[in-house]
């Protein structure tokens, strides 16, 4: 039982250390990030303005993407565990 909380811990602490750092960390380059640049286009859509100072927002979608990387970690985890424990 204490393996199985231990590992419901790392999985969480881990989410939650990939969300500080995919969002306070990271740039917009880089692939595990959750920021995306809130931008403003014209009419005509010929001009794209970056709002200045660059404002980032959190992309709902990626945060799901990533909530679900770690629930599926956490779940094959938690199986792997348990079946080397006997049961």
């Amino acid at each position: 039982m204490n393996r199985q909380i231990a590992l419901c811990l790392f999985t969480y602490l881990g989410f939650l250390l990939w969300l500080y750092l995919a969002a306070n960390h990271s740039t917009i380059e880089d692939w595990w990030t959750v920021k995306t640049i809130n931008e403003s286009t014209s009419k005509n859509q010929d001009i794209i303005q970056v709002i200045t100072p660059a404002y980032f927002a959190i992309s709902p979608i990626k945060m799901l993407i990533g909530l679900s990387v770690f629930i599926i970690l956490g779940t094959m985890l938690f199986f792997i565990i348990r079946k080397g424990e006997g049961r």
